[in-house]
């Protein structure tokens, strides 16, 4: 049937579904060359399809159809053809015709076709009546053989009533079984049962959820005789069959049926190999596979991943050429799967995913494979939906065409639930357009939402009702026409009913997404309470999502879509007063796995060694265990082979977490150990608190900032509602991120960037901050900037001043600003700063250095600023040039006390763990360092890192603060001074020779001597600089720096402008920062 005429058939049928009663014969003629046997096919699917939805218009429309086979002369004796009489004769002349000609089903399906309008009521009613008869005149399993057989026949004819044949099927097989017994004929009684389960697994009448159950128990009855000792092979097809009523069962936990689904399909391939069976093979991984894309438990990105290998391999034997429609099946598979996927480029996913459906659309033509045509056209759609390349516009253009044309089969009486579900996404697809008036086109979303929800009822398809609501409300949220006040009320009632459904247990992801859309709408509307509530639902949903990953990326891309709700969430606490309970759940989403690996690996369990040895060694080899696991995981994250997971390694990583949780809950009987490892608590963060250097934690959202400044004594709050989210981003995006990304070619633009973005993070922020700590009396901080905060020195916003040397005042110049990426990382730090016997008193003063000089030869001031670093370290290791080995670093760390990099460095800030330190030979990455256990001999109390970029985190999430910083806190560093910007060769050599003279010689603080440092390049002139380095102290006479730069000093500036300031610009020395203690 060739595309056009099969749209001609729907249109026809349209049309009589809407005429006048009496008048469909007329509207019938004006169409002669429709009217034959495939209208009559597209009638009886049309009246399957109203059926299903309980509309009246069924019987008619058979009727109708009924009457026109007819007078078409394509039944016998049609007049009658609702009698029961008619009925058994009819079915007596098919019994013949099966007995006859066996298994060959070519001339009972012609029977069938000529007589389709006979496949009808009547034949339904008259299947019990005339087995009944027949059995007491013939052998009775003769008979029961040949019902059997009409049941598989009339349920897999495609001409007809679906709905008629489906029932058609189930009652011949229910007769059968009333002589195909357990005892008499079990091999027969089990086939029976397991044909029985497929007719009720396809139903259409009745409840799908009853159905589904009926499937199962019929199947679960097959199996008691399709052993898998004794019929192998129905045991395995049997196997198969009963997972995919599992894949789609309504009863019951969601999650519990994919897990059994996965279980069963994954025991049916133990007899359906790929060397034995190839066909069934594939038909059963494929479907594997699918269990596994929709899997709820488990690693989310892991089950993507193993559904995307799963489908591949079974594209192995579905070759296009030989099986060109499992084979689109499959690939139209492997493109969901590609749209959902959560590793690899997200871009390049969706592009992955648009290429294989143009390939299935291929085959899937609109003539051939009209329902699986409109199904893959929707598919395509909600991949240009989500596309990220090219124009967003133009996208969603596509999407909607797309759509359109999937409707065009995907009519609502045909296709009801497949017509529901695109008109959602269609809705979708107009919420977002940006294209036309948005008014209007929010109009036609919501129309169309509303559309869908008269067939997705909660009762019906409650998982599909519950998105359709969830969408409903945002487009309500968001609506401009109509009263604003209802179309709010109108949102939150959609919210909440899609909430009754998509609770944390049995859809925590779908939960998640509900929840905190309902708190951001809450939020906007500064309903604090109600956002709390809305908020911490979604922050649950997200706890079991995250702990349900196995690998380090799989966590990272949940902590990415958890993103900003710890910060949304703590403002919300804030505004209701709950200032401790904020403090925690900022905590709690800040730089996550830093957290959770000091947290496990150095725990102080002195008192468990003592008490209890045996659990003690236990929790050290698991850890030790755990450690080796990650190592291996980021060697296959920045490998070319990233998105391939070993099997082992998922075995074994699960193995030993589940042994963790075991030996945590028997650390948590030990006395004293009650909370071991739980959540970080206040009491956690109040350890890190020092009476004069409060922690103060920044907090940027839609609705204005938030700064909470934490003392050991109260917590202060201060408001500052002119900075929202949206005017951070845009300033970084226009200003800072433009400039930056061309700072190589265009140095004026980036310091022109440098300044207008701290400047107006001056007014906006940082000034009132220092008004404000300046009130309380405070000198110094620790800052933890949440968000895309993260990315910015702000210790260099500033403030027009004349009385300043450079004319400027910088908020470092009001209060001594150091960073830390959270409490507990400064709680880790003070422990190796100051050794294990007091985090006050004792202080280490290390007297050894391993310095790291230009490993790639090309700094012209690496030597001269190594030089001045190890000059008053009576011990130093130096690794110059050619020496300077990733292997010869690795190997001298865990010796040194201080370390000194003098290199080149490099930032991917879109895959972190490959950000690094150049080496003579490669990169010393930060998955290189993450590998390091430093704190197990002690710890380094420092880490300068002279190169570039060394400070910048990756921008994914930037909450979690991946950069070799944070790498370095977690390996065992208590302090790491790093750049966030490419800094000029000399000017770093300028400010690290004067910081080891301020802290080595004068006696500061390390961070008060990187301070003293930034403020001498500023402030002093030409002349004072190289005036310095002439007068050197004593202590470094015997180092030939000094004199050296003194000399290139005069050659280049002094002669020129002796008087000025040439490094005066916070280019030259900003870009360095303090994170630690």
């Amino acid at each position: 049937m060739d595309d056009l005429r099969q749209q001609r058939y729907m249109t026809l049928v349209e049309q009589i579904l809407c005429c006048v009663r009496g008048q469909e014969m007329p509207v019938l003629q004006r169409y002669p060359d429709l009217l034959d046997a495939g209208l009559l096919a597209v009638m009886g699917q049309y009246a399957d399809r109203l059926e299903s939805q309980g509309n009246g218009n069924a019987g008619w429309l058979r009727q109708v159809a009924a009457g026109l086979a007819q007078a078409l002369g394509l039944g016998e004796n049609s007049s009658s053809s609702t009698s029961s009489r008619d009925g058994a004769a009819f079915l007596m002349k098919i019994v013949q015709l099966i007995g006859q000609t066996g298994r060959d089903r070519g001339q009972v399906y012609e029977c069938f076709r000529v007589n389709v309008g006979r496949l009808d009521e009547a034949l339904l009613s008259a299947l019990p009546t005339v087995f009944a008869g027949l059995i007491q005149r013939n052998n009775p399993s003769i008979i029961a053989a040949v019902f059997n057989e009409f049941g598989n026949l009339i349920q897999q004819f495609p001409l007809g009533s679906r709905i008629l044949n489906l029932e058609m099927g189930i009652v011949a097989y229910e007769q059968a079984l009333q002589v195909y017994t357990c005892d008499a004929f079990p091999e027969d009684w089990a086939g029976t049962q397991n044909n029985l389960a497929t007719a009720y697994t396809n139903r259409i009448r009745g409840e799908r959820a009853d159905n589904l159950e009926q499937a199962i128990m019929a199947y679960q009855q097959a199996l008691q005789v399709y052993t898998c000792d004794a019929f192998p092979e129905d045991w395995a097809g049997t196997q198969n069959n009963l997972a995919n009523a599992y894949l789609y069962r309504i009863c019951g936990d969601r999650a519990n049926n994919l897990e059994q689904a996965i279980v069963t399909y994954e025991q049916a391939l133990q007899v359906r190999t790929r060397d034995a069976f190839p066909q069934q093979w594939a038909e059963t991984q494929n479907n594997l596979a699918t269990a596994y894309k929709n899997r709820i438990r488990g690693d989310r990105a892991d089950n993507l991943e193993q559904a995307i290998t799963a489908y591949e391999q079974v594209l192995q034997v579905r070759t296009r050429d030989a099986f060109p429609q499992q084979w689109a099946e499959t690939q139209n598979n492997l493109a969901t799967a590609y749209w959902k996927r959560i590793r690899g480029d997200r871009a390049q996913n969706l592009e992955d995913a648009i290429t294989a459906y143009k390939q299935v659309l291929q085959v899937r033509t609109r003539a051939a494979f009209p329902e699986d045509w409109a199904m893959t056209q929707n598919n395509l759609a909600n991949a240009y939906s989500n596309r990220i390349r090219r124009e967003r516009a133009d996208n969603l253009e596509q999407a909607i065409t797309a759509y359109q044309q999937a409707l065009q089969v995907y009519t609502r009486v045909a296709f009801p639930e497949q017509w529901a579900g695109t008109q959602n996404n269609l809705a979708s697809a107009y919420s977002n357009r940006i294209r036309g008036e948005q008014a209007d086109n929010l109009e036609q979303a919501i129309m169309a939402y509303q559309q869908a929800l008269q067939v997705r009822t909660r009762d019906a398809f409650p998982q599909q009702w519950a998105e359709t609501q969830n969408n409903l409300a945002f487009a309500y949220w968001k609506r401009i026409q109509g009263d604003r006040a209802q179309n709010l009320e109108d949102a939150i009632t959609s919210y909440q009913r899609a909430l009754e459904i998509r609770t944390r247990e049995a859809f925590p992801t779908e939960c998640r997404q509900t929840a905190r859309n309902l708190g951001n709408l809450y939020f906007e509307q500064q309903a604090w309470s109600e956002a709390e509530n809305a908020f911490t639902s979604a922050l649950s949903a997200a706890e079991v999502l995250y702990q349900s990953c196995l690998l380090l990326d799989s966590k990272a891309a949940e902590l990415a879509n958890t993103a900003d709700l710890p910060r949304l969430t703590a403002y919300t606490l804030a505004r209701i007063g709950k200032l401790q309970t904020a403090i925690e759940v900022l905590e709690q989403g800040r730089a996550r796995g830093l957290s959770e690996s000091l947290n496990r690996d150095r725990a102080n369990l002195t008192q468990l060694q003592q008490t209890c040895p045996e659990l003690y060694t236990e929790y050290q080899d698991i850890t030790q265990q755990l450690r080796n696991l990650e190592n291996r995981d980021r060697d296959r994250m920045v490998s070319t082979d990233r998105d391939r997971v070993p099997e082992d390694l998922t075995q074994t990583m699960t193995k030993l977490r589940q042994k963790l949780d075991q030996t945590i809950a028997q650390i948590r009987q030990v006395p004293s150990y009650e909370d071991f490892l739980t959540p970080t608590q206040w009491k956690d963060i109040a350890i890190a608190l020092r009476q004069d250097n409060p922690l103060v934690y920044l907090v940027t959202t839609p609705n204005g900032s938030m700064v909470l400044i934490v003392t050991v004594d109260v917590i202060e709050v201060l408001w500052l509602d002119d900075l929202t989210e949206t005017q951070l981003i845009d300033l970084l995006n226009q200003t800072w991120f433009a400039a930056y990304n061309q700072s190589q070619t265009d140095r004026q633009a980036w310091y022109d960037a440098i300044d207008t973005t701290t400047r107006q993070l001056w007014d906006a922020l940082m000034g009132p901050l220092v008004q404000k700590l300046q009130d309380l009396g405070f000198e110094r901080i620790t800052l933890i900037p949440t968000g895309y905060l993260s990315l910015l020195p702000l210790h260099a916003t500033w403030t027009e001043d004349e009385s300043k040397p450079t004319g400027r005042r910088y908020a470092f110049d009001d209060i001594h600003i150091t960073y830390a990426p959270n409490a507990k990382s400064l709680t880790a730090a003070q422990t190796i700063a100051v050794g294990e016997a007091s985090l006050l008193e004792n202080r280490i003063q290390p007297n050894s250095i391993l310095a790291i000089d230009n490993p790639t030869q090309d700094l012209p001031n690496s030597e001269r600023e190594v030089n001045a670093a190890i000059a008053s370290f009576p011990q130093h290791t130096v690794l110059r040039q050619t020496e300077a080995t990733v292997e010869a670093v690795q190997l001298q760390l865990p010796k040194a006390a201080i370390v000194h990099f003098s290199c080149h460095g490099t930032a991917n800030l879109n895959e972190p763990l490959n950000s690094g330190l150049v080496m003579t030979d490669g990169l010393l990455t930060l998955k290189d360092i993450f590998a390091l256990n430093l704190a197990e001999t002690g710890g380094i109390r420092l880490t300068i890192l002279s190169a570039c970029e060394t400070g910048l985190i990756g921008t994914e999430n930037a909450d979690e603060t991946i950069s070799l910083p944070t790498g370095l806190l977690q390996a065992g560093v208590a302090a790491v001074i790093a750049s966030l910007w490419s800094v000029s060769d000399l000017s770093t050599m300028l400010l690290l020779t004067r910081f080891y003279d301020f802290w080595r010689i004068e006696g500061l603080e390390i961070d008060q001597a990187l301070h003293q440092a930034q403020q001498w390049v500023r402030d002093t002139t030409n002349r004072e600089k190289a005036d310095y380095f002439k007068t050197f102290l004593p202590a470094t006479a015997g180092v030939k720096a000094p004199a050296a730069i003194a000399q290139d000093l005069f050659r280049s500036l002094i002669l020129k402008r002796p008087n000025e300031r040439d490094f005066a610009h916070p280019f030259h020395w900003a870009a360095f920062s303090y994170t630690g203690v």
